[in-house]
């Protein structure tokens, strides 16, 4: 079933290179029996291949009293190291260096582990947004560095990381091959804040394969870069101990929340890349009875962790559409079970929509909604992204042409009436957009029953759209 991701050789030959480590990143991993994540996997890749893969760590900085072996394996020509720190501490400072002995290690980073979920009504902050490459992504990678990491716990990414199926459209790309260039660009340009926090990932369309003409020429790099194998074999999110898939569903507990990744690539019918996108895809299970049981386990939990988040690669409403196939998937679950808000990317903008259940409007708005909030993150900036680079967006363009139809005065009730008459670009759901700018989102959990969002210009860092969400969880 996965013979297309777990064909990665454990032995392939890698063209003579270095072994020092880059690309370092974590994310949250373990389980101490009352579902508090406790323990970290530390990832990165190294040209060659080294006699171990190791970190050594410990919780005064220069003093590393404990260390973890892992694996390496190569789905193409590099290496990719994973090593899980297991029964760490909570909420404690974290001081590691990877490697080996023979290959060298790197310099010392740290991160803070995960607390433990005692507080019902605890404070902390993530950022989350998809679609974010290196190409046309300066400006939200700037921010995510200088400002937002030192704001946040994790960083939640949903889908389209890095871009590097697009390589192919990067400067000096056109007539060589670059993807796993593209892929290591990016995870090099995430390295200051990867290192410390944990940054959980969801796959996108353009984690799918490799679009390059000489991957699609070539069976070897067609086959080896096939079916989100690049993907798997970069990450490790922990699939295993909330049994998911790899890393293409899976769900984690931080603080008074429980978060949800899902896959709307494949793995339900009518997904996007279900049987193909350019190659075969899919077959990695049933997810949907995996995401019930999933939210089953954590409405029964809320108790202690009230808040339940979801995130996926495509919207379900965008514009005045519905993506059809994904509501008969997921929509019930995430109203059965009381889902508070879900994330997505995949439409190269911002869209907020009000509470809304099988396209009807929840009357009660954002203050105590029986239906989940839909929130859009799509416009990050990458390589599809180029009118943004200067302020406008194709999307913006886009929406331009149909202005120039309509009387855009404001109507009676006070609403923009430009924005309203632009048919297939809002629907009655829809509370608030942005087509032509990069931006990321800020969530801020403020007790058992407040959620605080912000969506953020990052070339500016004007905070331009902000909602208050108050769920009663003690109903």
């Amino acid at each position: 079933m996965f013979a297309l991701v777990l064909g990665m050789s454990l032995c392939a030959t890698s063209m003579a290179g270095s072994t020092a480590p880059e690309q370092v990143h974590i994310a949250l991993s373990g389980n101490d029996g009352n579902g508090n994540s406790n323990g970290m996997t530390v990832s990165w890749l190294t040209e060659d291949d080294t006699s171990a893969s190791v970190v050594k760590y410990g919780y005064t900085s220069s003093q590393y009293e404990s260390s973890a072996s892992g694996l390496s394996a190569s789905y193409y020509e590099t290496f990719n190291h994973h090593v899980t720190l297991s029964d760490l501490d909570a909420d404690t400072w974290v001081y590691y260096v990877v490697g080996d002995e023979t290959g060298g290690f790197s310099t010392e980073y740290k991160f803070k582990t995960a607390p433990l979920s005692t507080n019902r009504d605890a404070s902390f902050s993530f950022g989350v947004f998809a679609d974010l490459g290196s190409a046309h992504g300066d400006s939200t990678l700037n921010y995510l560095t200088n400002t937002l990491s030192n704001e946040v716990d994790l960083i939640w990414h949903g889908g389209d990381v890095g871009y590097a199926d697009d390589s192919f459209m990067h400067p000096g790309c056109l007539f060589k091959f670059c993807y796993e260039t593209a892929f290591n660009e990016y995870m090099n340009d995430i390295t200051t804040w990867s290192t410390r926090l944990p940054y959980m990932v969801a796959p996108g369309n353009h984690e799918a394969e490799c679009h390059d003409p000489s991957c699609l020429t070539s069976s070897d790099k067609r086959d080896k870069l096939s079916n989100f194998t690049a993907y798997n074999g970069r990450f490790h999110m922990p699939s295993d101990e909330s049994g998911g898939v790899l890393n293409m569903w899976y769900s984690f507990n931080y603080q008074n929340v429980h978060f949800i990744s899902i896959d709307t690539e494949t793995g339900y019918p009518g997904a996007a890349e279900e049987t193909r996108y350019v190659l075969p895809c899919g077959g990695f299970g049933n997810q949907m009875q995996w995401l019930e049981a999933d939210l089953i386990a954590a409405s029964a939990d809320r108790a202690t962790r009230p808040w339940i988040l979801v995130q996926g690669h495509h919207p379900l409403y965008n514009g005045d559409s519905v993506n059809a196939d994904f509501q008969t998937a997921v929509e019930d679950l995430f109203y059965k079970y009381n889902v508070d808000v879900y994330f997505s990317g995949h439409v190269h903008s911002y869209e907020r929509d009000f509470p809304v259940y099988k396209s009807e409007l929840d009357a009660a708005g954002y203050n105590n909604p029986r239906a989940t909030t839909y929130i859009m993150i799509g416009g990050s900036g990458n390589d599809e992204m180029y009118l943004a680079e200067h302020g406008q967006s194709k999307e913006a363009e886009n929406v331009k042409k149909f202005l120039k139809k309509y009387d855009p005065s404001p109507k009676e009730d006070g609403t923009d009436g430009k924005w309203n008459k632009v048919q297939g670009k809002t629907g009655p759901w829809t509370a608030e957009i942005d087509t032509d700018h990069f931006g990321i989102g800020k969530v801020t959990i403020a007790d058992a029953n407040e959620l605080h969002f912000e969506y953020i210009r990052t070339t500016t860092g004007e905070v331009f759209d902000t909602v208050t969400l108050v769920r009663d969880h003690t109903v």
